[in-house]
């Protein structure tokens, strides 16, 4: 998978698009600890896939202690189909690297 000109499989994981949603940080945090660690599974997974990890699609919202909104109030997971460099950096951050990704295998 790893090889020059190898097609790569990809495994994109992201948290907290809602600030609630503090077990998603123990969750993501918990998939980069096995995913590092000398268990070999984990080796196994390494050497066939490369991982693309956002654990914090949402840190403006988390700082503020907001429960589903980012600091300019918006619900980012409703904007998925159209984020917005301005409003939704993140998510249009991630999405580009999605559709990237996507389109130069």
């Amino acid at each position: 998978n790893l090889r020059p000109g190898a097609e790569q499989k990809v495994v994109i994981v992201t948290a907290r698009v809602h600030p609630g949603e503090t077990p998603s940080s123990f969750v993501c945090q918990g998939i980069i600890d096995f995913l590092v660690s000398p268990h070999p599974i984990a080796k196994v997974l390494r050497d066939h896939l490369v991982f693309k990890i956002a654990p914090m699609l949402n840190p403006d919202g988390v700082y503020l202690g907001n429960y589903r909104c980012s600091l300019m109030g918006f619900d980012l997971n409703r904007h998925w189909v159209d984020p917005s460099p301005w409003a939704h950096p993140t998510l249009h951050g991630v999405k580009q690297l999605i559709v990237q990704m996507y389109n130069n295998p």
